[in-house]
């Protein structure tokens, strides 16, 4: 059995960004709040919580201190809250996101009917909504613009949730365009670092036997991962750590491809090599199991 691992594993820019700058505050004031965690991983949150990053649901919670906001960031009306607080605020948005509700922000501005591809209960899909403003709607997929019932000559706007997948996305675009829309500006708001993982899982998932994606069961970014391997792969596994690992999915597998979400540490997708590699040999003592990181972009 051998293993190829993506070349591009581990935290992306904005979640390494985040982190570093809630350990850097509890380094200097030894406790802050988070207004919801910091980003979509568990093992990475409950490792904060230990150094002293308290996650809070509500602003209300927090009267004073040190106040985090989550690499997904918030709305202009709970920046302004925090504003009228006895609270030191410390910003982790991504600069991605930030990007994208910049665009949101002008295209309500400008009158369009904003619509926003992602997921309506996500943080950083909250904020957008209303960046854009009232006219604004969140769809999942081209299935969803059915019942806004968009009318002809609308002027529309459209972006999409950082971590959306780009066929997705377009999807949506092109059923705006077949309802003839006056206008119709696109903002290709797309991570670039979700659509190069999206297109090494793509490609990896079609040269081996099973794969392997390593993240947060309420990631986004790690869920559209899975969800682009499964459409290649039948035999694709979203896993948290290690111990969600089934020795029966690996029946007569000969080759291991494996991913993983931006907000996983490099440390947790090591320890899934780690198994699989000790699991190999126990099984088969004359075999070797080989690793091989995927150099494909």
């Amino acid at each position: 059995m051998r293993l190829k691992i993506a070349r591009k594993v581990g935290f992306c820019f904005g979640v390494r960004r985040a982190v570093e700058m809630a350990e850097e505050v509890l380094k200097t004031e030894g406790k802050a709040y988070s207004l919801g965690s910091i980003i979509h991983n568990k093992q990475v949150v409950e490792a904060l919580s230990k150094k002293g990053l308290e996650v809070i649901k509500s602003i209300d919670e927090a009267d004073r201190g040190v106040l985090v906001i989550s690499s997904h960031g918030i709305s202009p009306e709970t920046a302004g809250e925090i504003s009228k607080r006895s609270l030191k605020l410390v910003d982790t948005t991504c600069p991605f996101v930030r990007n994208a509700q910049s665009s949101a922000r002008s295209l309500g501005r400008e009158g369009y009917t904003v619509i926003i591809v992602g997921d309506a209960n996500h943080p950083e899909v909250k904020a957008l909504y209303d960046f854009a403003g009232k006219k604004t709607y969140v769809v999942k997929d081209a299935a969803g613009l059915k019942a806004l019932k968009l009318k002809p000559n609308e002027r529309i706007g459209v972006l999409s949730q950082t971590t959306q997948s780009m066929d997705n996305f377009l999807g949506v675009v092109n059923a705006i365009r077949d309802t003839k829309p006056k206008s119709l500006r696109v903002f290709n708001t797309i991570c670039k670092d979700a659509q190069v993982r999206q297109a090494a899982a793509r490609d990896i998932s079609r040269r081996v036997n099973l794969m392997l994606i390593v993240g947060g069961k309420n990631s986004a970014n790690t869920k559209r991962l899975f969800e682009v391997c499964k459409k290649t792969l039948r035999k694709s596994y979203l896993v948290e750590t290690e111990r969600d690992l089934r020795s029966q999915w690996f029946k007569d597998v000969s080759v291991v491809g494996i991913t993983s979400g931006a907000s996983t540490p490099k440390t947790i997708v090591r320890r899934v090599a780690k198994v699989l590699k000790s699991s190999a040999v126990k099984a088969e003592k004359k075999g070797r199991l080989q690793t091989v990181h995927d150099k494909r972009k």
